[in-house]
C-alpha cells in the first residue's frame, strides 16, 4: 500500500511541475534506429525500465570517488512519465522524465532527497542515443553546460556519461559523472 501511495503522490508532483501543453503531431520515429533504444522519441527511456545495479565513478579535482547505487525505474501513465529511484549509502534521489509531445523531447527534473529541485533538463535522441542537456553551477561556482548521454545500450546493461562545459561548449570534461548500469533480473515492459 505504501508503494501505491508512493506512487500517486510522485504523479501528483510530476503533474504539478510539469503542466501539460496542448497536443502536437508527434515527431516519426527515425528509421535508422533499432535495436534496444526505441526510435520512436516517446519510448527512448524504455531500455530504463527495471531495476539496476548501478557502479559510480565520479571525477574530482584530486581523484575518483567510486560507490554502488540501485535504481529502480517504472513507466507510469501510459509510459508519459518515467520514474528513476536511485539510493546508494550517502545519496539518494527521483528523477522524473515526462514526455512533451509539442516539443517532441523529455523534460527532466532531478530531485535530491533533502534537497530541492535541480535545473530543468530537455532530452531526446541525437544519432539514436538519449542525450540531456542543462546548465548548472558546479562545485567549484562556475556555470557549466552539462550534457548526459546513455551509451553501450544493450538489453542487460548500459553506461552514463555526463559531461560538463564550462567555456560555453568549447571543450568538454569527459565523465565527469559515469557509471555502468546491470539489470537484474529479466527485462521489465514500459507499459
Amino acid at each position: 500500500m505504501k508503494t501505491v501511495w508512493i506512487k500517486i503522490c510522485a504523479a501528483g508532483l510530476v503533474i504539478a511541475f510539469f503542466s501539460a501543453s496542448p497536443l502536437a503531431a508527434a515527431p516519426q520515429p527515425d528509421p535508422s534506429c533499432d535495436g534496444v533504444v526505441s526510435s520512436d522519441p516517446k519510448h527512448m527511456y524504455d531500455f530504463k525500465i527495471g531495476t539496476w545495479n548501478l557502479r559510480w565513478k565520479n571525477q574530482y579535482r584530486d581523484g575518483f570517488s567510486e560507490f554502488n547505487a540501485i535504481s529502480k525505474v517504472y513507466a507510469i501513465m501510459d509510459g508519459d512519465i518515467v520514474i528513476d529511484e536511485q539510493v546508494a549509502d550517502y545519496f539518494k534521489g527521483v528523477t522524473f522524465r515526462t514526455y512533451d509531445q509539442n516539443l517532441g523531447e523529455w523534460v527532466v527534473r532531478w530531485l535530491p532527497a533533502n534537497s530541492t529541485w535541480y535545473p530543468s533538463i530537455s532530452a531526446k535522441l541525437e544519432d539514436c542515443v538519449p542525450v540531456e542537456h542543462h546548465a548548472m553551477a558546479i562545485p567549484s561556482g562556475e556555470n557549466a553546460k552539462v550534457m548526459t548521454r546513455f551509451t553501450d545500450i544493450t538489453a542487460n546493461s548500459f553506461a552514463f556519461h555526463q559531461d560538463w562545459s564550462t567555456d560555453g561548449g568549447k571543450t568538454w570534461n569527459r565523465d565527469v559523472l559515469y557509471y555502468k548500469a546491470t539489470r537484474v533480473g529479466a527485462p521489465e515492459s514500459a507499459q
